[in-house]
């Protein structure tokens, strides 16, 4: 059997309404044998599992449906990562897909490339109308794009979101710790975990994944991450220990990893500066922000918000201004 170039895993709970959109974006001729698409069927409780083994049945060689008992988005990952067989490894979650008409030529290029990390372009699209509100790029500086460059050198300054990134599978399987279970917001433990393995970073200009916002209940809404609080914190305490452990020593990984951990604190700030009217807020802030400053320092200054600096600036004294702000922002 040929080896795969790149392995999708698709993480895949109650998904029916998406799925099929999710899986019949990949389904391009030329490359299909090139393909393999792990769907993790976690617990569902709707026809996920049964649209998923269609696309098994129509095609062994390239899709396999894996069925589990329900762990969250995390244990679909790790999943997805103990069975992959394919030389690259790419996450697209069940309600997003890749760009069809660009997946031909991306892996044309996974097959000449040979580095750790390949990252792309991808388009955020609305719910309901499905058109493309914006396009977030990979790379800080155009000219980046179609080189290669090395985290440990410090060439590479912006984070590679997980919908940008596609790993070299080897790099995860050496990965010393799993991405955290039974809980919402594990992405960037994702992004974060494999950095002490990984080191070079082809940037492709191509826009291929298309990530879907505005779907009702979605986690990254803030309602549901003032619900989920304390899995946000939970994530973040899991990050600042993966970032003190050791995995590195190389002061330029050591950098991003912390820019890592300082993009969920970023988030974290959000639930508060959304929640910044209510009485004991401020002080709730002050405190989570002082003990991040005392244990981890390299994250608290990893921090690139205007609205975190003004905030600690003031000793925070401006959290309602930004709480009124944000409603009228967010309508």
């Amino acid at each position: 059997m040929k080896t795969k170039i790149l392995t999708i895993t698709v993480p895949a709970y109650n998904a029916e309404k998406y799925l099929d959109r999710c899986l019949q974006s990949f389904l391009v001729p030329a490359i299909m044998d090139a393909l393999e698409v792990l769907v993790i069927n976690d617990g569902s409780r709707d026809h996920t599992g049964e649209i998923a083994e269609k696309y098994a049945e129509m095609y062994p060689d390239t899709f396999h449906l894996i069925n589990k008992e329900n762990g969250g988005h995390g244990s679909g990952i790790n999943c997805g990562i103990a069975h992959a067989t394919g030389r690259y490894f790419k996450i697209v979650d069940a309600d997003d897909w890749l760009n069809t008409d660009i997946l031909a030529q991306y892996i044309g290029l996974l097959r000449t490339v040979d580095t750790d990390i390949v990252a792309s372009d991808f388009a955020c699209v609305e719910d309901g109308s499905f058109k493309t509100t914006r396009i977030l790029k990979a790379v800080s500086e155009d000219a980046q794009y179609g080189h290669i460059y090395h985290i440990s050198n410090g060439e590479v300054h912006k984070v590679i979101m997980m919908h940008s990134l596609t790993v070299k599978t080897e790099c995860l399987k050496k990965m010393q710790v799993p991405i955290d279970e039974h809980c919402f917001y594990v992405d960037m433990e994702y992004v974060m975990y494999p950095i002490p393995y990984a080191d070079s970073v082809y940037f492709d200009h191509h826009v291929l994944y298309m990530y879907l916002l505005g779907r009702a209940g979605q986690s990254m809404d803030v309602k549901k991450k003032i619900q989920n609080i304390d899995q946000h914190l939970h994530v973040l305490h899991t990050m600042e220990k993966y970032y003190d452990a050791g995995y590195t020593s190389d002061v330029n990984k050591k950098k991003y990893m912390a820019r890592c951990a300082g993009i969920v604190v970023e988030d974290h700030f959000q639930i508060y500066i959304s929640e910044g009217y209510k009485a004991g807020v401020r002080k709730d802030l002050r405190a989570f922000d002082h003990e991040l400053k005392k244990t981890y320092p390299e994250i608290y200054c990893s921090t690139q918000k205007k609205s975190i600096t003004l905030l600690r600036k003031t000793n925070y004294l401006i959290l309602p201004v930004g709480a009124l702000a944000f409603k009228i922002v967010k309508g």
